[in-house]
């Protein structure tokens, strides 16, 4: 449901994904956010943007403050100035939502956090796996106790890392107690990617994270674009529970059909063998999403899209799962008490990140979390890489904010 009148917004980042994603979002989620403002330090596409989203353009954040034209702001800027744009905001007492990843460590995630409820500010990141209409499928075939308690995720050649990770606090309602993890490189047949990407060697990595109550995820990917004759995205993701279990895999590169496969009574005396199967129907109208279902012994279980949008996508799910997490975040500036993706589990999604890089650093032992010291190794080379890259210390919001001059 929409709020009483939709929020005053400003765009920061006015680039690609800002561009095919977001600026064609917005007609269709006008009761919920008003784009009054846009800034980009690249003037063209500031100009650009703002001409065709009727705002006002700016070219310079402290510019766009001091004009006091909104409420919030949706940061789609690149990962490097995510925590130094949103201290900015939150010094400013600016509502805003930042796209993923949060952040590039884990102390920034942290600090954001801080700075956001230290002024009062609404702070929320922009997770949109959670969103995805297998995840909301499964996660309600799971309430209905079905194929038992699930214990055991395993996901492969899908999205290891801050996505996937969100993806579980999720699907569990749960924070991990441990995150454990180990890689592996080796060399290939060199190839292109695309125009700007040539690789001569492969990478893969396998993160194990346990859960309360016993419970185990394994994430394992390493070329997810499917070059090379590799398993394409969405993968094999297989959510194991006690009688049965709940299964998607790829049809083609980024679709796949999911399955609830189920043992009856007498299965369970003669093998175990799952003998019945329900397959998820994923509905799909003129070019919308309109819910995801699957018929089942104790009756339909669905859930339908509540993102219906004016603009259509290759992937119809797609842009309604990114609308939705911008209408969460403008019910909850204008006072809505319900947070589907808290900011507590934005930084856990980094815990988990951070703890799997330092994991492998320590040939695979196994971290509790959340982090205790931070002192680590896995921050200290993104920090230095970071610092070598942009000159400045990249836990420094001023110095990093000065990175981002405007230009023509």
């Amino acid at each position: 449901m929409a709020p009483d009148r939709p929020v005053d917004i400003a765009v920061i980042g006015a680039g690609n994904r800002s561009s095919t994603i977001y600026q064609g979002l917005f007609q269709s989620l006008r009761p919920w956010v008003n784009v009054v403002a846009v800034c980009d330090p690249i003037k063209e596409h500031a100009d650009r943007y703002a001409d065709a989203v009727d705002a006002h353009a700016f070219y310079a954040l402290d510019e766009l403050i001091g004009a006091d034209l909104v409420e919030a702001a949706l940061v789609v800027a690149p990962i490097d100035v995510h925590h130094a744009i949103s201290v900015t905001l939150s010094r400013a007492g600016v509502h805003h939502l930042v796209e993923t990843s949060m952040a590039s460590t884990l102390w920034q995630a942290r600090n954001m956090v801080q700075e956001a409820d230290e002024h009062g500010v609404k702070f929320r990141v922009g997770e949109n796996f959670i969103r995805f209409h297998f995840d909301r499928i499964a996660k309600a075939i799971d309430q209905t106790g079905f194929i038992g308690p699930v214990g055991r995720i395993l996901c492969l050649h899908d999205h290891p890392g801050y996505h996937n990770n969100s993806r579980w606090l999720a699907f569990y309602g749960a924070h991990p107690e441990t995150a454990q993890a180990v890689s592996h490189r080796m060399p290939v047949q060199p190839h292109w990617e695309a125009p700007h990407r040539y690789h001569e060697d492969e990478g893969f990595r396998c993160h194990f994270f346990r859960f309360p109550g016993n419970r185990l995820v394994t994430d394992l990917a390493g070329n997810i674009k499917g070059m090379l004759g590799r398993y394409p995205r969405p993968g094999y993701t297989e959510l194991a529970g006690a009688r049965g279990a709940i299964v998607r895999a790829a049809t083609e590169h980024w679709h796949g059909a999911g399955e609830v496969r189920w043992c009856s009574d007498d299965a369970l005396r003669n093998g175990a063998r799952h003998d019945h199967v329900f397959p998820i129907e994923h509905v799909v109208e003129d070019d919308q999403w309109i819910c995801d279902r699957v018929e089942l012994p104790g009756g339909l279980v669905e859930f339908r899209n509540p993102n219906l949008l004016a603009v259509s996508h290759p992937r119809a799910y797609y842009l309604s799962s990114v609308a939705s997490h911008v209408t969460d975040f403008a019910n909850e500036v204008r006072g809505s008490d319900h947070c589907e993706f808290t900011p507590a589990d934005a930084v856990m999604s980094m815990e988990m990140e951070v703890g799997c890089r330092e994991s492998m650093l320590r040939n695979g032992e196994e971290l509790p979390l959340p982090l205790a010291d931070l002192d680590i190794e896995a921050e200290r080379r993104v920090r230095d890489e970071l610092q070598a890259k942009h000159g400045v210390d990249p836990h420094d919001a001023e110095a990093m904010m000065g990175i981002m001059v405007a230009r023509p």
